[in-house]
């Protein structure tokens, strides 16, 4: 790895790569796209990675605030986006680089001795729900630091090995599972995408894996469909076993009837869904990115798999808190990391200071300091610490609205009461200025279709699924209405943002008439 990166550097060098040049690094995840990475450090530059899923538009905003002088791509594909003269390729110049070996020696050690901790490492690109990609600049510090923080609360050593799915172009997949393992000494094996990880985990059977709620959310609907499908007996034997497993892990002090039974259960259904869910060797999951269920989070617990759930931001150079296999509890993101700090604002803002917080956003001093202030990050989101210190997310800042009737709207907790519903990929709450709530789902209709439901039936079990949650709602927060979509949202037409995050405004707007039906009477699907 040593060898290819300084490669990779020595390369970059003789292209004319000057030491604190940006250089774009657009590509899917590979053991390529990490010697680009290291050598773009190593040759004194600075990594912008960019999803390989961008849009030419959102590449030419990047380049433009970047300052790009040079870009690697994986393909021709991803490099015709770039609007930059300088573009190597990975499988072309790159692959002659790392071919070739070292040449500049003597060059990249006199750039590496003039890096100081507090240089910028790298510009990450975040649009979050709304504008144009800010570029969130990371010094080499903080992504060390951060690092450092995260490995000393969970236990993970050189035994452990991870399967590394998450977009490198993101923080999430590029520190947890890349950088974290480099301060642990695990090993990480790189996943070719998240349609292959049923296979892959039973591949390489890791001992720790990152993910976002939305794979955990596919592998429950998938065991529950199959459930589904069973005899009534092995249903019941499934819907005992899984009830023992939560009692178990409730339990602090499971008696001995209690041990019997969870015994029987592990060895009747849980450990056989471990294996198959898993490899059979996964110590725990980490989620974030995106809240977690309940639902979810206590299934896995119940079968053995313990997930961690945490919370972060790419400006505070990921995750800055997380459950523990030691310190853990349920819908919450656990407690901050060593050398963290954590404060509830007077509007129940959650404000951050710690080791990875971000130097600021690349020339865009406006929205550094509406975003950092006397050396906090204002985080847009809204939460509560309990009693013992764990911290809980209640919502996004500006995703609460105000119906007409001026009662304030939590949209996510009712989002994640409808994605409880296993045939939905997607919901959407809606309301803002409106009489009343109403939802845009994106059904599976893939999966419908397998189960033989038609879309009658599937609505069907949406309005239970709605019925079941409004019966433990107010008044003014019940959704009266949904409708079906036929498409999931999608980050080319605006309405998902670079980690995939809903834009809410760009989704009124497109679905502007299905939502105003809704409202008129002019709907048929409620």
């Amino acid at each position: 790895m040593r060898r290819d990166v300084l490669a990779v550097a020595s390369g970059l060098i003789e292209a004319g790569v000057q030491q604190g040049d940006s250089v774009i690094l657009i590509g899917e995840n590979s053991l390529a796209w990490l010697w680009c990475d290291f050598g773009i450090q190593a040759a004194g530059a600075i990594t912008v990675p960019m999803y390989p899923g961008s849009t030419a538009e959102t590449a030419g905003k990047i380049i433009e605030n970047s300052g790009a002088t040079y870009a690697i791509a994986s393909n021709p594909e991803t490099a015709a986006k770039l609007t930059l003269k300088r573009i190597g390729l990975m499988g072309e110049e790159v692959a002659e680089w790392v071919r070739r070996g070292p040449t500049q020696a003597i060059e990249i050690g006199t750039r590496l001795a003039r890096i100081k901790p507090d240089d910028l490492c790298t510009i990450v690109y975040t649009s979050g729900t709304t504008g144009d990609p800010k570029g969130v600049e990371l010094a080499h510090r903080n992504l060390v630091d951060i690092s450092r923080a995260a490995v000393k609360v969970h236990p993970v050593s050189d035994e452990d090995h991870s399967l590394s799915w998450l977009p490198y172009s993101h923080v999430f997949g590029r520190i947890n599972e890349i950088f974290l393992g480099l301060v642990y000494g695990g090993q990480t094996w790189i996943s070719h995408g998240p349609d292959h990880l049923a296979h892959e985990l039973q591949q390489v059977k890791p001992t720790v894996m990152c993910s976002a709620p939305r794979v955990y959310e596919k592998m429950y609907a998938a065991v529950m469909a199959r459930v589904r499908e069973s005899s009534p007996l092995r249903r019941a034997v499934f819907e005992w076993s899984i009830g023992i497993g939560r009692r178990h892990f409730h339990a602090h002090t499971p008696g001995p009837l209690l041990t019997a039974q969870h015994r029987l259960a592990d060895r009747l259904v849980l450990a056989p869904l471990r294996a198959r869910l898993t490899g059979g060797r996964l110590r725990f999951f980490i989620s974030g990115g995106a809240a977690l269920s309940s639902e979810i989070e206590e299934f896995f617990w119940a079968i053995g798999v313990p997930i961690l759930n945490g919370w972060g931001m790419t400006e505070t150079s990921s995750g800055v808190c997380s459950n523990t296999l030691h310190e853990h509890r349920f819908l919450t993101v656990g407690k901050p990391f060593p050398g963290v700090e954590i404060k509830i604002a007077d509007d129940g803002e959650i404000l951050v200071k710690g080791p990875g917080n971000m130097l600021g956003y690349h020339n865009n001093t406006a929205a550094t300091a509406e975003m950092l202030r006397e050396g906090w990050i204002y985080s847009g989101d809204i939460g509560e610490f309990d009693a013992d210190g764990y911290l809980k997310i209640t919502d996004r800042k500006k995703s609460l609205f105000k119906t007409a009737g001026g009662k304030y709207i939590a949209p996510v907790p009712l989002e994640q009461g409808l994605m409880r519903n296993s045939l939905l990929q997607r919901a959407i709450v809606i309301g803002d200025g409106k009489p009343y709530v109403t939802a845009l789902v994106v059904p599976d209709w893939d999966a419908a279709k397998k189960q033989g439901l038609d879309e009658a039936a599937v609505r069907a079990s949406v309005q239970k699924t709605i019925d079941e949650l409004n019966a433990h709602l107010g008044r003014w927060e019940a959704i009266k209405y949904f409708t079906m979509l036929k498409h999931d949202f999608t980050e080319d037409a605006g309405e998902l943002s670079l980690k995939l995050d809903v834009k809410r405004k760009a989704v009124a707007e497109h679905y502007r008439d299905q939502i105003e039906a809704m409202y008129t009477g002019k709907s048929a699907a409620s």
